[in-house]
């Protein structure tokens, strides 16, 4: 299985559509700071299936704050990160993470990729895809086994 993880596009989504369509994945996940940026998603990929969380941007928007969801054999938990003060320690974060039973963690708010294990937990933030100095994404590929590949990919 094969996700393509975004995070504050903040209404840049060509560069997420343009992965999307080249790299066709089996599911898309948006952090946040996006939320028109994910009805373009949904409308010009009906057929993929799409996880997304409210960001600190997103004023409107009906998403969840985050959400725990199974990809495979694991467990993902998808929160943009802004209630878990991820700019200054992922202590929390992580913390929520491993009592919700994830396998992966996924965030944004810092525009920084970052990708690192914390004891048996994958702990991932694609970075910003929209205006930033250095615009990133993520894949994870998680094989029949379970075991869980992530690389951050830039633009």
């Amino acid at each position: 299985m094969k996700l393509l993880v975004f995070s504050d596009s903040h209404g840049n989504s060509a560069r997420m559509l343009r992965a999307i369509a080249q790299d066709k994945p089996d599911m898309v996940v948006h952090l946040g700071d996006g939320g028109r940026d994910v009805s373009e998603i949904e409308k010009q990929f009906p057929e993929i299936p799409l996880k997304a969380v409210r960001g600190n941007c997103d004023i409107s928007s009906n998403l969840p704050d985050n959400e725990l969801f199974p990809a495979g054999k694991i467990r993902i938990f998808i929160t943009h990160g802004h209630i878990y003060g991820v700019k200054w320690t992922r202590s929390p974060l992580i913390e929520e993470a491993g009592a919700r039973g994830a396998d992966i963690v996924m965030f944004g708010h810092t525009h920084i990729a970052h990708y690192s294990m914390s004891g048996g937990l994958h702990v991932l933030n694609p970075g910003s895809c929209g205006p930033s100095p250095s615009p990133s994404y993520a894949e994870v590929v998680i094989d029949e086994k379970g075991d869980v590949f992530c690389r951050v990919i830039r633009f």
